[in-house]
C-alpha cells in the first residue's frame, strides 16, 4: 500500500468533509421540497407507500448487477459490493454537482483506476449498461402501445414518444456498427458533430458543451463496447434481461403509488406515463430533469384519464423516492468509495 504525495493526497483528504457539506447544503437549500414530499406521501396509504420504497430498493440492486454484468461484458473486473456502492455514490455525486451526469461517471472511471482497472472500459460498461437500459425501456413502451389502443386510450403524444425511443436505439446500433466495422467513419462522425457543436455555440456566443477530446472518447468508448459484444455475443441478453428487470421493478413502485393514493392501476397507463418520464429526463437540459420530468408524466396521465390531483400526488412521489432515496444512501456509503479515501493502492 503507498500513499499518494503532495497535492493529489491532500485533495483527496478534503473530498469527503467537502461531500459532506455539500449534502447538507443540498437538505438546506431543498428543505421546502423535501416537507412537501413528507406531506405528500402522508396522504397516500403508507402499506403500499412503503411498498413503493422497498421496490426502488431491490431496483438499485438489479441496478448495480446490470453495471457488474456490463463491466464483466467489456473485460473489467468488478466485485457486486463496490459496484453498488460506487452506483449509489454516483446517484449522490450528480446531486451535489449538477453535470449530466458526467459526476456520477468520473466517479465509476476514478474507482476503476484505483483498482488497477482500465477507466476507459468503465466508461465502456456504463455506456453498454445505459443502451440495455434503453432498449428495454422501448421495448416495455412498445408493449403498452396495443393496451392503449384496444381501451382507445392511444394519443398521438405517446406514439411520437415511442417514436423517438426508438431513434436513440437506432442510432445507438448504428454508432455500434461502425465502432466494429469502420471505427474511422466513426470518429469522423463524432469529429464532425464536435465541430458542428461548437459552431452553433460560438454563433450563439457560448462556450461548446462538448470537451475538447469528446470525439476520441466517446469513438473509443463505443469501439470498446462493439469488439466486447461480438466477442462476447451472449452477453446482451443477460444485460437486457436485467434492464427489463429494472424497469419492471421501477413501473411496479410506481403502481404501488396508484394504490397508495387510491387510483385505478391501469398497467398500460403506469406504464406510458413512466416511459415518458424517463424519456423527458434523458433529453432534459435541466439537471436530473427537475420539473420538466413531473410535468410531462402529470401531462400524460392526466391525458389517459387520470384525475389531475392524485396524477399530481403520484408523480410527486415518485420522483421523490427515486430522487432522494438513493441519494441519502449513496451519502451513508460514501466512506466506502475509494475516491474518497487518501491512500491508494
Amino acid at each position: 500500500m503507498s500513499r499518494p504525495t503532495g497535492k493529489a493526497g491532500d485533495v483527496r483528504r478534503w473530498i469527503l468533509p467537502l461531500a459532506v457539506v455539500a449534502f447538507l447544503w443540498v437538505i438546506i437549500a431543498r428543505r421546502t421540497e423535501l416537507d412537501e414530499l413528507a406531506r405528500t406521501l402522508a396522504l397516500g396509504r403508507w402499506p403500499w407507500v412503503a411498498a413503493a420504497a422497498v421496490l426502488q430498493g431491490v431496483y438499485y440492486l438489479v441496478y448495480a448487477a446490470l453495471c457488474h454484468a456490463a463491466f464483466g461484458v467489456v473485460g473489467m473486473r468488478s466485485r457486486f459490493r463496490e459496484v453498488l456502492a460506487v452506483l449509489l455514490g454516483s446517484m449522490f455525486a450528480n446531486v451535489v454537482v449538477p453535470s449530466g451526469g458526467a459526476a456520477g461517471a468520473a466517479l465509476f472511471m476514478d474507482d476503476a483506476a484505483r483498482r488497477g482497472e482500465s477507466p476507459a472500459r468503465a466508461a465502456a460498461g456504463l455506456l453498454l449498461a445505459m443502451t440495455a437500459i434503453l432498449s428495454a425501456l422501448a421495448l416495455v413502451l412498445l408493449g403498452s402501445l396495443p393496451y392503449l389502443a384496444a381501451r382507445h386510450e392511444l394519443q398521438s403524444l405517446e406514439v411520437w414518444g415511442a417514436a423517438a425511443l426508438v431513434a436513440m436505439i437506432l442510432a445507438l446500433v448504428l454508432l455500434l456498427a461502425l465502432g466494429l466495422w469502420l471505427p474511422r467513419a466513426l470518429d469522423a462522425l463524432l469529429r464532425g458533430t464536435a465541430g458542428a457543436t461548437a459552431a452553433v455555440a460560438r454563433a450563439l456566443r457560448l462556450s461548446s458543451p462538448l470537451a475538447p477530446d469528446w470525439a476520441a472518447r466517446t469513438a473509443g468508448e463505443f469501439v470498446e463496447v462493439a469488439q466486447a459484444l461480438h466477442a462476447r455475443p451472449g452477453g446482451p441478453l443477460r444485460l437486457l434481461a436485467l434492464a427489463l428487470t429494472m424497469t419492471v421493478l421501477d413501473v411496479a413502485s410506481l403502481g404501488a403509488l396508484f394504490l397508495a393514493f387510491r387510483e385505478a392501476l391501469r398497467p398500460g397507463v403506469v406504464v406510458a406515463g413512466y416511459a415518458f418520464g424517463i424519456l423527458s429526463w434523458l433529453l432534459s437540459p435541466v439537471p436530473q430533469g427537475i420539473g420538466v420530468v413531473e410535468g410531462v408524466m402529470t401531462l400524460v396521465y392526466t391525458s389517459l384519464g387520470v384525475h389531475a390531483e392524485p396524477a399530481t400526488l403520484i408523480v410527486l412521489s415518485f420522483r421523490g423516492l427515486t430522487f432522494w432515496l438513493p441519494t441519502f444512501i449513496g451519502f451513508l456509503l460514501l466512506r466506502r468509495l475509494r475516491s474518497l479515501r487518501p491512500e491508494a493502492r
